[in-house]
């Protein structure tokens, strides 16, 4: 009897250690993919750990060609990663879509007339973005985090007329970098409640934005909401062209900086800021020819800004008001023999 017992006991030892055993393994799933041809459709799921889809300086291919192709890849887990490179044909379109933590999404798509989606739920992201390859145009590029904390998104467009929309939702901390290099781009960076109106946003602040532009005709706009009050904002500018439209605003009870330096000509530069009790800063610094606004609304103000000019003429409007703390430094050389135009205004 005492026998039957001990062995009933092992056996259930066993089958308790084999099952602890087997629930401890990690599944880690490698997909290569290389898919060639016109009019194709490629859908991949992963469901789990450790998954990869590899390429682009990964190991694999993940490689896909063809016109009029469509590619779709959906992980769920963590230490996901996706790396997906596509070739200069036109009319693709390829969405990434990850829900979990540590994941790394990177795409770098050529050609015309192509789309390119990324949707990341999780922590600490790093996405990377490139579309188009000098001379191609018409692409779209849409990037959506919701997270927590530390995504870094790097966005690059190369080419004319392409479309940038950027939406970090629900998380703070982050820092996104965009490249544009070429004309007639319309980029559009979203730290807070999108333009739609219906994300719910629990921005909480801490988040920078880097512009790094260079060409004409170019349409950027940065928005920073801070809805919660507990972080800052930051935007820089590198602009290097003319005709640009340049748009920044920034919103909430945090502190807000915003610089900017502009070399080119005739240049619209608009900058918003709008906090309750702490630092509104902006820093401006354009040569020839631009028309600038900033405004400037409650909390402390400072404003510090030097217009150059080689005889395009320029046109500065600063507004500061509802504040009882308030300055700003203006350093000006006006070469046009029509003048240049100078309002400040402070109440």
């Amino acid at each position: 009897m005492i026998v039957k017992i001990l062995k009933e006991n092992l056996l259930l030892l066993f089958l308790t250690v084999f099952l602890l055993t087997l629930s401890s393994v990690t599944w880690s799933n490698t997909i290569y993919i290389t898919q060639s041809g016109a009019n194709l459709d490629l859908d991949i799921t992963q469901d789990g750990q450790n998954n990869e889809i590899e390429g682009l300086s990964g190991s694999g291919s993940a490689i896909v060609y063809g016109t009029n192709s469509t590619a779709t890849f959906t992980q769920t887990g963590n230490n996901n990663q996706i790396r997906v490179w596509s070739d200069s044909s036109s009319g693709k379109s390829t969405t990434n879509t990850q829900t979990g933590n540590n994941n790394i999404s990177l795409s770098d798509n050529h050609g015309q007339d192509n789309t390119m989606t990324t949707n990341v739920t999780g922590n600490s992201n790093y996405t990377f973005n490139e579309i188009g390859n000098g001379g191609d145009t018409d692409n779209t590029i849409t990037t959506i985090v919701n997270g927590d904390s530390n995504n870094i998104i790097a966005e690059v467009q190369n080419g004319d007329s392409n479309v940038l929309d950027v939406q970090v939702q629900s998380q703070d901390s982050n820092i996104v970098r965009l490249y544009v290099n070429g004309d007639n781009n319309n980029s559009k960076v979203w730290q807070g409640k999108h333009e739609d109106g219906n994300i719910d946003n629990n921005e909480t602040g801490n988040n920078d934005a880097y512009w790094y532009i260079t060409g004409s005709n170019n349409t950027t706009a940065s928005y920073q909401t801070d809805d919660n009050n507990n972080g800052g904002q930051t935007t820089w500018n590198d602009i290097d062209g003319s005709s640009n439209t340049i748009e920044i605003t920034q919103r909430g009870a945090s502190d807000h900086y915003s610089w900017l330096d502009v070399n080119g000509d005739g240049n619209n530069i608009e900058v918003k800021q709008r906090g309750n009790s702490n630092k509104q800063t902006s820093t401006i610094t354009v040569d020839d020819g631009h028309t600038v606004d900033v405004f400037q609304r409650y909390g402390d103000h400072t404003a510090t800004i030097n217009l150059s000019n080689a005889g395009g003429g320029y046109n500065l409007d600063l507004d500061q008001t509802d504040s009882s703390n308030r300055s700003y430094s203006l350093t000006g050389t006006c070469a046009n023999s029509n003048g240049c135009g100078v309002t400040v205004t402070q109440n």
